[in-house]
């Protein structure tokens, strides 16, 4: 047995014992267990003990509880060995701060024993949809998955929903879904980090702060709403005209020469820009460029993620680190702990440091 009574919590101690149990064949798959009664009286716990006990081997996919019918060993056996196979959904895969995310998933989980598949969204629902069907009918231990358009409500909840009745656990980095009941998920604080931004350009005496912002995921909302509350507590006018608003389909034209104009306009005449991230920032300041505004003599940038993109930028710029391989690392741990010890896990919200150089410095 993994340990003593004596050292384990009473509830955990049960849920090994009924464990052990259900593994060495004393129950058979789809035979209904023992009352919470009957088990309170066999072992000595309270009915609140065994209750726990019941909680836990449940959410490890080992017994099924129905309401008034008694609790039954499940027909589909979920247990957790060293070799057990995580799915890694992300939207994308080769480029900017994924490898890194990916990277630290991949050797906390292979470390810990597991086989990795991974699945690549391209930020399209009804890709992430199809790979969540795949993933329920030839089955799976458990997933780590970066949302797809995360701000907008999703048609595959209901794909999410069912992988937790079949006790298969879930960990969402960089974004999740509101719609989802408890869900375990690892995001950077991007409200604060917004927040700071504003709070430095006005410090150093911006008034009028633009900013380009991502309209369909969390991170874009998070950042944003930083943005306006650090313009009102500086004092600053929030204007909607000095905003620019895009989709993850619109990116690669946001900054195109047939779009320039429209962009140009509605940042003219600001002293500071926040930019949803370092690729829009790099664009950004290319395009001042372009039209005789210099960074940062006469207008300020800022970035989010702190990439590389941020460093061979003409003018590098400032920007809030992302904790990549940290949200990896994170990410991976919890949906460990899910699947070995049957652990309730909360969401992390990480920081994100800022990193000032050049766009700011004047």
């Amino acid at each position: 047995m993994a340990g003593t009574e004596k050292s384990t919590a009473k509830y955990r101690f049960l849920a090994d014992t009924i464990k052990e149990k259900i593994e060495s064949g004393a129950y058979e798959p789809g035979e209904r267990m023992e009352s919470e009664n009957e088990l309170s009286e066999r072992f000595g716990y309270s009915r609140q003990t065994v209750r726990q006990a019941l909680g836990v081997l449940e959410s490890e996919g080992l017994i099924e509880r129905r309401r008034g019918s008694g609790t039954y060993i499940s027909r589909e056996n979920r247990r957790t060995q060293h070799g057990s196979t995580v799915a890694i959904i992300t939207t994308y895969i080769s480029d900017y701060i994924f490898p890194t995310i990916i990277r630290g998933i991949e050797e906390t989980l292979t470390g810990a024993g597991f086989s990795l598949t991974l699945g690549v969204t391209n930020n399209r629902v009804e890709e992430e949809g199809r790979i969540l069907q795949s993933l329920i009918d030839r089955g799976i231990d458990g997933v780590i998955v970066e949302g797809t358009k995360t701000a907008f409500p999703s048609p595959n909840v209901a794909l999410y929903r069912k992988l937790k009745q079949m006790g298969i656990p879930v960990v969402f980095f960089n974004g999740y879904y509101r719609d989802l009941q408890n869900p375990v998920y690892v995001v950077t604080d991007d409200r604060g980090a917004g927040l700071k931004a504003v709070d430095l350009l006005a410090a150093k005496g911006c008034r009028r702060i633009g900013g380009v912002f991502k309209s369909d995921d969390m991170q874009g909302h998070g950042r944003y709403a930083g943005y306006s509350e650090g313009m009102i507590r500086n004092g600053c006018p929030l204007s909607d005209e000095n905003v620019v608003w895009y989709t993850t389909a619109e990116k690669n034209r946001l900054l195109s020469r047939e779009n320039a104009d429209y962009v140009f306009e509605r940042l003219r005449g600001c002293d500071g820009i926040v930019c949803y991230n370092d690729q829009i920032a790099y664009g950004v300041i290319e395009l001042l460029t372009a039209r005789g505004v210099r960074v940062p003599e006469d207008v300020l940038v800022t970035g989010f993620d702190d990439s590389s993109v941020s460093e061979y930028s003409p003018v590098k710029i400032t920007s809030f680190a992302h904790p990549k391989d940290e949200m990896g690392r994170v990410a991976a741990n919890k949906l460990i702990h899910m699947l070995r010890d049957g652990e309730t896990e909360y969401p992390a919200v990480l920081d994100m440091p800022l990193n000032e150089k050049q766009s700011t410095n004047n």
